[in-house]
This record gives structure tokens, sequence and C-alpha cells, in this order.
């Protein structure tokens, strides 16, 4: 309902960094890292692209595009969620890597226009309000540079609802396919 505090929330948060790595590795031992690492690759990031992990949890998808653009290059996790950042900023202190976090809600982004080369989530819109999905895909899009690339990668049902909003926040070149069974990804590019 409008005016009250659940039409402020971002959507469904995770505030339990431990618990979900833990249950991450169960649910996908010895294939997690590699994922990720594929994931990065897959959405095209090159040394000294500025990068932006939209909804980055303990920070996975952060650590490997942050490897992807070394050197000279930045990436900047965002997630809603305190304890999920507090989290990444340990883990990426103690790998050294050149990535930063910050609170930060995937439909109300704070970064200029066009300020990356590239914009990535992973497992994490589906958890934006259906009503604020739209809005998040525009704001992917106002933060990309021209030419810059959009990663989305999810489970495959939300993955596929996703494409519409893709294109109708005006993404060209869509592409998709899949990491394993159940990662399915999409690819565009700011025109």
């Amino acid at each position: 309902m409008p005016g009250t505090a659940a039409d402020s929330s971002p959507g469904l948060l995770i505030n339990h960094p431990r618990r979900y790595e833990l249950f991450s590795s169960l649910a996908l031992p010895l294939v997690r890292r590699r994922l990720f690492q594929r994931l990065a690759g897959r959405s095209g990031v090159r040394p000294g692209d500025r990068v932006l992990d939209i909804g980055c949890g303990t920070g996975a998808l952060t650590l490997a595009a942050a490897a992807a653009v070394s050197p000279g290059g930045s990436v900047l996790g965002v997630d809603p969620s305190e304890p999920m950042v507090e989290h990444a900023r340990r883990l990426a202190a103690r790998r050294g890597a050149n990535a930063s976090f910050a609170l930060g809600a995937a439909q109300e982004l704070d970064a200029a226009d066009g300020s990356f080369d590239a914009v990535v989530t992973s497992f994490a819109v589906h958890h934006v309000r259906a009503d604020r999905r739209g809005r998040a895909f525009a704001e992917m899009f106002r933060v990309l540079r021209p030419g810059g690339r959009l990663l989305v990668a999810d489970f495959r049902g939300p993955a596929g609802r996703h494409r519409g909003m893709i294109a109708a926040a005006g993404f060209t070149g869509l592409a998709r396919g899949r990491e394993l069974p159940f990662a399915h990804w999409i690819t565009a590019t700011r025109p």
C-alpha cells in the first residue's frame, strides 16, 4: 500500500551472510567460484573497466569482476543489506581486491549518469519488489556509459521475465544463455 513502510522497502533482504555463504557452498559444491568467474567473463569486463555489481551480497561476482578488470579497473558492489556489505568488505580486504562496497538498492542507484563501463548482477533482481524491477533496469541503463555492457544472471524463471524489462529500459543486442543447469544469463548493451 502506498505510504506504508513496506512501500519503501527494496524487496527481500538477506541479512545473514555466514548462513548465505554456507548454503551457497552446500548448494554449489566445487563450482561456485568457477560459476562467478564465468559470469564475469561473460559480462565482457576487461582491464581498466569501472564495474557496478548490483545486489552484490557477499561479493562473489564482485570479486570475480575485480580480478577481470585488473590492472587499472575497479568494481563497486552495492546491496541493501548492511550485514552483507560488511561481510563483502572484510572478504575483499583479506583478498586485497580492487573492490569497494556500499549500501544501495537497484531501483535507486547513487551514481552519476554514464559512470560505469559494465553493470552486473547475479541472483539478485528476483529479490527486488516486482513493481520496482522496471525502475531497477532503467537505473542500470542510466548509470552505464553509451556502449556499456549489462549482465543479468538469475534462475531460469526470473531470467525469462527480466528479458522484456531489459529491452523496455532501452538496452539492445540482448543475448541469453546459461551456466550450469540453473544459472541463466542475459547480456545487453546500452546504445
